[in-house]
């Protein structure tokens, strides 16, 4: 018999990603699943991994690629620029972004409030790079 799994995204644990060069300073939880909740290097069941992430105002998330197609989902928030390949535009609170496999893309909160995000991924094998290394992992590619 199955099961209902759930989290709670606000008891997520959060690493705080920055880049020393940039304003990027994103709390991410990456790749979770009610399964395992807390930890991070875990697939969701059925083969697509999740994403969860802040960005506080006037921090940004830096321009980096995905290996799979992500659909993005912005939670809250208003303000908030985004950016795939050479569009750009504004996500707030409610809006859907889909962002083609290895297109570059990243996000600004210009807003007042925190910015928040659930990413899902086409793929459960995910390669994202960065233009900048991230700190605390001192790499610039991270591999769900």
């Amino acid at each position: 018999m199955s099961e209902l799994k759930t989290v709670s995204l606000d008891e997520l644990e959060l690493v705080e990603m920055t880049q020393e060069t940039t304003e990027m300073e994103v709390g991410v939880n990456f790749p979770f699943s009610p399964e395992f909740p807390a930890t991070t290097g875990k697939e969701l069941e059925g083969g697509h991994n999740v994403v969860y992430f802040e960005i506080e105002p006037d921090k940004r998330l830096g321009t980096h690629t995905d290996s799979p197609e992500e659909v993005i989902v912005c939670l809250q928030g208003e303000d908030v620029e985004a950016w795939v390949g050479d569009a750009d535009g504004h996500i707030g609170a409610g809006d859907i972004a889909v962002v083609p496999p290895m297109a570059p893309h990243g996000f600004h909160n210009h807003g007042e409030e925190t910015a928040r995000f659930l990413g899902f991924f086409s793929d459960g094998t995910n390669v994202s790079e960065f233009e900048e290394e991230l700190q605390p992992v001192g790499e610039t590619v991270v591999k769900a």
